[in-house]
Protein backbone atom coordinates (compact mmCIF):
# COMPACT_ATOMS: atom_id res chain seq x y z
CA UNK A 1 0.00 0.00 0.00
CA UNK A 2 1.34 3.29 -1.35
CA UNK A 3 0.64 6.59 0.81
CA UNK A 4 0.58 9.85 -1.45
CA UNK A 5 0.86 13.02 0.38
CA UNK A 6 0.33 16.58 -0.86
CA UNK A 7 1.04 18.87 1.82
CA UNK A 8 -0.12 22.28 1.31
CA UNK A 9 -0.31 25.82 3.08
CA UNK A 10 -3.82 25.22 4.23
CA UNK A 11 -4.19 21.50 3.78
CA UNK A 12 -2.54 18.47 3.87
CA UNK A 13 -3.93 16.12 1.54
CA UNK A 14 -3.28 12.19 1.80
CA UNK A 15 -4.49 9.76 -0.59
CA UNK A 16 -4.46 5.84 0.64
CA UNK A 17 -3.82 3.62 -2.96
CA UNK A 18 -2.77 -0.04 -3.51
CA UNK A 19 -2.26 -1.29 -7.54
CA UNK A 20 -1.40 2.42 -8.16
CA UNK A 21 -5.35 3.30 -7.55
CA UNK A 22 -6.69 5.30 -5.38
CA UNK A 23 -8.55 4.11 -2.60
CA UNK A 24 -9.15 6.67 0.01
CA UNK A 25 -8.46 10.61 0.07
CA UNK A 26 -7.91 12.32 3.24
CA UNK A 27 -7.37 15.86 4.33
CA UNK A 28 -5.72 17.58 7.12
CA UNK A 29 -5.36 21.31 8.19
CA UNK A 30 -1.63 21.92 7.56
CA UNK A 31 -0.09 22.84 11.59
CA UNK A 32 3.82 23.59 11.64
CA UNK A 33 3.31 23.75 15.50
CA UNK A 34 2.83 20.12 16.23
CA UNK A 35 5.31 17.12 16.50
CA UNK A 36 5.80 13.93 14.81
CA UNK A 37 4.16 12.14 17.20
CA UNK A 38 0.69 13.82 17.05
CA UNK A 39 1.13 13.50 13.01
CA UNK A 40 2.05 10.09 13.59
CA UNK A 41 -1.14 9.54 15.77
CA UNK A 42 -3.44 11.32 12.86
CA UNK A 43 -2.39 9.10 10.15
CA UNK A 44 -2.52 5.91 12.14
CA UNK A 45 -6.22 6.39 13.19
CA UNK A 46 -7.50 7.44 9.81
CA UNK A 47 -5.94 4.59 8.53
CA UNK A 48 -7.16 1.82 11.01
CA UNK A 49 -10.35 3.75 11.08
CA UNK A 50 -10.70 3.44 7.39
CA UNK A 51 -10.31 -0.33 7.66
CA UNK A 52 -6.55 -0.76 6.64
CA UNK A 53 -3.61 -2.15 8.38
CA UNK A 54 -0.49 0.67 8.84
CA UNK A 55 1.73 -2.50 8.54
CA UNK A 56 0.76 -3.05 5.16
CA UNK A 57 2.05 0.73 4.26
CA UNK A 58 5.29 -0.34 2.18
CA UNK A 59 6.06 2.83 0.41
CA UNK A 60 5.17 6.61 1.41
CA UNK A 61 5.93 9.80 -1.32
CA UNK A 62 5.32 13.34 -0.13
CA UNK A 63 5.13 16.87 -2.49
CA UNK A 64 5.75 19.84 -0.52
CA UNK A 65 5.57 23.42 -0.03
CA UNK A 66 6.01 24.14 3.57
CA UNK A 67 9.60 22.99 4.39
CA UNK A 68 9.06 23.30 8.55
CA UNK A 69 6.99 20.53 8.19
CA UNK A 70 9.28 18.18 6.05
CA UNK A 71 11.68 16.70 8.58
CA UNK A 72 8.40 16.52 11.08
CA UNK A 73 6.46 14.31 8.51
CA UNK A 74 9.46 12.19 7.50
CA UNK A 75 9.87 11.63 11.25
CA UNK A 76 6.45 10.45 11.65
CA UNK A 77 6.33 8.00 9.30
CA UNK A 78 9.76 6.48 9.99
CA UNK A 79 8.94 6.26 13.21
CA UNK A 80 5.66 4.42 13.72
CA UNK A 81 5.20 2.69 9.79
CA UNK A 82 9.06 2.27 9.56
CA UNK A 83 8.79 3.45 5.97
CA UNK A 84 11.22 6.45 4.66
CA UNK A 85 9.45 9.20 2.54
CA UNK A 86 10.32 10.02 -0.89
CA UNK A 87 10.02 13.63 -1.53
CA UNK A 88 9.34 15.55 -4.60
CA UNK A 89 12.36 17.67 -5.57
CA UNK A 90 15.83 17.40 -6.84
CA UNK A 91 17.10 14.73 -8.61
CA UNK A 92 13.25 12.88 -8.75
CA UNK A 93 13.03 11.72 -11.98
CA UNK A 94 9.79 13.07 -13.47
CA UNK A 95 10.01 12.59 -17.39
CA UNK A 96 9.93 15.95 -17.87
CA UNK A 97 12.13 18.95 -19.09
CA UNK A 98 12.10 21.96 -16.83
CA UNK A 99 12.50 25.07 -18.92
CA UNK A 100 12.24 27.42 -16.71
CA UNK A 101 15.02 30.28 -15.56
CA UNK A 102 16.12 28.38 -12.36
CA UNK A 103 14.65 24.68 -12.52
CA UNK A 104 15.07 24.51 -8.55
CA UNK A 105 12.27 27.21 -8.37
CA UNK A 106 9.84 24.85 -9.71
CA UNK A 107 7.33 24.04 -6.54
CA UNK A 108 6.94 20.32 -5.88
CA UNK A 109 3.26 20.62 -6.49
CA UNK A 110 3.49 22.57 -9.74
CA UNK A 111 5.60 19.73 -11.22
CA UNK A 112 3.41 16.95 -9.57
CA UNK A 113 0.36 18.60 -11.47
CA UNK A 114 2.38 18.54 -14.76
CA UNK A 115 3.64 15.01 -14.82
CA UNK A 116 -0.21 13.82 -14.48
CA UNK A 117 -1.62 15.77 -16.77
CA UNK A 118 0.79 15.31 -19.49
CA UNK A 119 0.86 11.73 -18.61
CA UNK A 120 -2.81 11.78 -19.41
CA UNK A 121 -2.87 14.31 -22.49
CA UNK A 122 0.15 14.24 -24.14
CA UNK A 123 -0.36 17.46 -25.88
CA UNK A 124 -0.10 21.46 -24.91
CA UNK A 125 -1.42 22.00 -21.76
CA UNK A 126 -2.41 24.80 -19.25
CA UNK A 127 -3.18 23.09 -15.72
CA UNK A 128 -4.76 25.34 -13.15
CA UNK A 129 -4.78 24.40 -9.67
CA UNK A 130 -7.09 26.66 -7.48
CA UNK A 131 -5.64 26.22 -4.20
CA UNK A 132 -3.83 28.89 -1.06
CA UNK A 133 -2.97 30.36 -4.11
CA UNK A 134 -3.95 30.08 -7.96
CA UNK A 135 -1.29 28.60 -10.27
CA UNK A 136 -1.12 28.49 -13.92
CA UNK A 137 1.42 25.61 -15.21
CA UNK A 138 1.52 25.43 -18.77
CA UNK A 139 3.69 22.48 -20.45
CA UNK A 140 4.23 22.09 -24.42
CA UNK A 141 3.41 18.72 -26.31
CA UNK A 142 7.04 17.78 -26.14
CA UNK A 143 6.73 17.43 -22.35
CA UNK A 144 8.68 20.39 -21.77
CA UNK A 145 7.46 22.65 -18.49
CA UNK A 146 7.99 26.03 -20.01
CA UNK A 147 6.19 27.99 -17.06
CA UNK A 148 3.06 30.11 -15.60
CA UNK A 149 2.07 32.46 -13.29
CA UNK A 150 1.26 32.41 -9.58
CA UNK A 151 -2.09 34.51 -8.28
CA UNK A 152 -3.46 35.07 -4.68
CA UNK A 153 -5.98 32.00 -3.64
CA UNK A 154 -10.00 32.85 -3.62
CA UNK A 155 -10.05 32.06 -0.12
CA UNK A 156 -7.13 34.16 0.03
CA UNK A 157 -8.28 36.94 -1.46
CA UNK A 158 -11.16 37.03 0.71
CA UNK A 159 -9.33 36.86 3.95
CA UNK A 160 -7.05 40.23 2.92
CA UNK A 161 -10.08 41.99 1.94
CA UNK A 162 -11.57 41.01 5.27
CA UNK A 163 -8.63 42.05 7.13
CA UNK A 164 -7.81 45.19 5.61
CA UNK A 165 -11.92 46.37 5.38
CA UNK A 166 -13.25 47.23 8.89
CA UNK A 167 -16.47 47.77 8.14
CA UNK A 168 -16.90 44.38 6.32
CA UNK A 169 -18.19 41.47 7.74
CA UNK A 170 -16.91 37.47 6.82
CA UNK A 171 -19.70 35.94 4.47
CA UNK A 172 -19.15 32.45 2.92
CA UNK A 173 -17.39 31.41 -0.10
CA UNK A 174 -19.96 30.52 -2.30
CA UNK A 175 -21.79 31.75 -6.43
CA UNK A 176 -24.13 34.10 -5.96
CA UNK A 177 -26.77 33.85 -8.07
CA UNK A 178 -26.78 36.89 -10.23
CA UNK A 179 -23.49 39.25 -10.97
CA UNK A 180 -25.14 41.99 -9.76
CA UNK A 181 -25.04 41.58 -5.98
CA UNK A 182 -28.43 43.47 -4.06
CA UNK A 183 -25.98 43.44 -0.54
CA UNK A 184 -23.23 43.83 0.80
CA UNK A 185 -23.02 39.53 1.51
CA UNK A 186 -23.46 39.13 -2.56
CA UNK A 187 -21.85 41.97 -3.58
CA UNK A 188 -18.66 40.22 -1.64
CA UNK A 189 -19.82 36.53 -2.96
CA UNK A 190 -19.97 38.10 -6.46
CA UNK A 191 -16.64 39.86 -6.87
CA UNK A 192 -14.85 37.02 -5.01
CA UNK A 193 -16.54 34.21 -7.65
CA UNK A 194 -16.50 36.22 -10.63
CA UNK A 195 -13.92 37.89 -10.09
CA UNK A 196 -11.54 34.62 -9.73
CA UNK A 197 -13.61 33.46 -12.83
CA UNK A 198 -12.67 36.14 -14.90
CA UNK A 199 -9.46 35.69 -14.01
CA UNK A 200 -8.59 32.38 -14.74
CA UNK A 201 -10.67 32.89 -18.04
CA UNK A 202 -8.54 35.54 -19.30
CA UNK A 203 -5.52 33.89 -18.19
CA UNK A 204 -6.17 31.13 -20.36
CA UNK A 205 -7.25 33.31 -23.28
CA UNK A 206 -3.63 35.05 -22.90
CA UNK A 207 -1.52 31.73 -22.26
CA UNK A 208 -2.85 30.36 -25.21
CA UNK A 209 -2.03 33.59 -26.97
CA UNK A 210 1.62 32.82 -26.55
CA UNK A 211 1.49 28.89 -26.41
CA UNK A 212 -1.27 28.17 -29.00
CA UNK A 213 -3.89 26.46 -28.55
CA UNK A 214 -3.84 23.91 -25.06
CA UNK A 215 -6.48 21.62 -23.02
CA UNK A 216 -7.27 23.10 -20.12
CA UNK A 217 -6.82 21.14 -16.76
CA UNK A 218 -8.67 22.49 -13.49
CA UNK A 219 -7.84 20.95 -10.14
CA UNK A 220 -6.95 22.18 -6.52
CA UNK A 221 -9.29 22.44 -3.11
CA UNK A 222 -11.12 25.82 -4.70
CA UNK A 223 -11.54 24.63 -8.10
CA UNK A 224 -15.28 22.99 -6.65
CA UNK A 225 -16.24 26.66 -6.44
CA UNK A 226 -15.57 28.16 -9.94
CA UNK A 227 -15.93 24.79 -12.02
CA UNK A 228 -19.80 25.51 -13.12
CA UNK A 229 -19.36 28.62 -14.07
CA UNK A 230 -15.96 29.20 -15.84
CA UNK A 231 -16.73 30.20 -19.45
CA UNK A 232 -14.11 27.63 -21.30
CA UNK A 233 -13.69 23.81 -21.54
CA UNK A 234 -11.98 21.98 -19.47
CA UNK A 235 -10.56 18.73 -17.45
CA UNK A 236 -11.90 18.44 -14.11
CA UNK A 237 -9.22 16.21 -12.03
CA UNK A 238 -9.91 17.27 -8.40
CA UNK A 239 -7.23 14.47 -7.36
CA UNK A 240 -4.60 15.06 -9.83
CA UNK A 241 -1.80 16.13 -7.82
CA UNK A 242 -2.39 12.06 -6.02
CA UNK A 243 -2.57 10.10 -9.39
CA UNK A 244 0.96 12.48 -10.37
CA UNK A 245 2.39 11.23 -7.63
CA UNK A 246 1.26 7.51 -7.91
CA UNK A 247 3.26 8.61 -11.58
CA UNK A 248 6.50 9.90 -9.35
CA UNK A 249 6.38 6.62 -7.33
CA UNK A 250 6.63 3.99 -9.87
CA UNK A 251 9.28 6.18 -12.11
CA UNK A 252 11.82 6.53 -8.95
CA UNK A 253 10.89 3.29 -6.48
Amino acid sequence: MLLCLDIGNTHIVMGITDNNKIKDIYRFATNVTITEDEYAVKFLEVIKGSGYNPKDVDGVIISSVVPGLDKVIYGAFKKYFHVKPLFVGQGIKSGMNIKIENPKQLGADLLVGAVASYTKFPENLIVVDLGTATKFVVVNGKGEILGGAIAPGIQSSLNSLFASAAKLSQVNLEVPKNVIGRDTTTCIQSGTVYGAVSMVEGMVERIKKELGDAKVILTGGLSEVIKDVLNLEYEYIPNLLIEGLIILYNKNK
